[in-house]
């Protein structure tokens, strides 16, 4: 397969950045007639439960399933050039009120707090994990998020966050949505990349894994916790990309940019890898290796369907530093019904 680059990597977070340089490269290829695509990530404003128009993506494998198929056309000769878009201005466009009603989309069946409460437990249960070892863990994993939330300069919350929202998670063990966010990824095949004038160094795509439940909902979490469809993404990206997953996700010269809305996400995207398979292996690892590129959901907040498309953008980034140098970026949609593994290389 076709290792396809990514050649731009340009985001705006409240108001800092700007898009100039993807736009500049895709000012060049409409100079050279090339073939355009754009793929767009849905704003929360989109209801949740409305058709998916052609060409746009919703949850939070969003970005990375919008990757794969943008990959797919490059292969396939359908576009010389595609774009992945998101822009969502939570922080300024919405209402709080808009915010929560919006995020609600369960409805009556329960929360998304409420729903990955008792989505932890179940796993627990399936893992040997009494409630006691995950909030260690849990906590564990809020520590390895503010080490790179210190790196980074991000502020912590202030203390009113540390006060529980359900049994297991307190606010700032939550996605923080409370962004305004605008990225894009430009891609091309290695054919094309001659023509143009890249703004990073270009990034390959080693290997995409998509994975999917029967279906997702709080009603659906006893199956859900199995985190088969997590499986299936790795077993694909592993393929994909040669690499063994359990061994690059627990290497230390791999970065990893994995979904954080909830503790148990990452947590299970360890285990079912392979890198970290009980409690001492999981605080372990948690100990020495950074799992996000941008302090997490609740810390580096994440703009709904748009975080993994902020941590493609921050692994590409990252990866600017050296040369082959490999990444890992993980998405999931719903309460996991949706899972997504990009391995990248610079």
């Amino acid at each position: 397969m076709t290792q396809n680059c990514i050649i731009a990597a340009d985001r705006i977070l409240d108001q800092q950045g700007d898009l100039s340089a993807s736009e500049q490269i895709l000012a060049q290829a409409a100079q050279l007639n090339l073939r355009i695509r754009t793929l767009e990530i849905d704003p929360l404003r989109t209801d949740w439960n409305s058709p998916v128009q052609d060409n746009h993506y919703r949850s939070g494998c969003a970005p990375i399933e919008a990757l794969a198929v943008a990959n797919r056309l490059l292969n396939e000769s359908d576009a010389d050039i595609v774009v992945i878009h998101g822009r969502d201005y939570l922080r300024s466009e919405y209402s709080k009120a808009d915010r929560h009603q919006l995020m609600n989309v369960y409805g009556d069946a329960g929360s998304l707090p409420e729903g990955y409460t008792a989505l932890a437990k179940q796993f627990c249960q399936l893992h040997n994990l009494s409630l006691d070892d995950f909030i260690e863990l849990r906590d564990a994993l809020f520590n390895n998020l503010s080490r790179t939330a210190a790196e980074l300069d991000l502020p912590l919350p202030d203390q009113r966050w540390y006060s529980l929202l359900t049994e297991l998670f307190r606010g700032v063990d939550c996605a923080n949505p409370l962004v305004d966010f605008e990225g894009c990824l430009v891609l091309c095949t290695p054919a094309t990349l001659p023509q143009l004038s890249p703004a990073i160094k270009p990034i390959r795509i080693q290997g995409i894994g998509i994975g999917l439940a029967d279906a997702d909902g709080p009603e659906q979490v006893k199956n859900l916790a199995t985190y088969h469809a997590l499986e299936k993404a790795l077993h694909y990206a592993e393929v994909q990309s040669g690499i063994e997953m359990a061994t690059a996700i627990a290497a230390p010269n791999v970065k990893l940019d994995a979904y954080t809305c909830y503790p148990v996400v990452p947590l299970a995207l360890l285990v079912k890898s392979g890198a970290a398979t009980d409690k001492a292996a999981l605080l372990a690892l948690l100990s020495t290796k950074p799992v996000t590129q941008t302090g997490g959901m609740n810390l580096g907040r994440g703009a709904w369907n748009n975080p993994a498309l902020n941590g493609l953008i921050s692994m590409c980034l990252s990866l600017q530093a050296g040369d082959n140098q490999l990444g890992i970026v993980h998405g999931n949609g719903g309460l996991g019904y949706k899972q997504g593994i990009a391995v990248l290389k610079s």
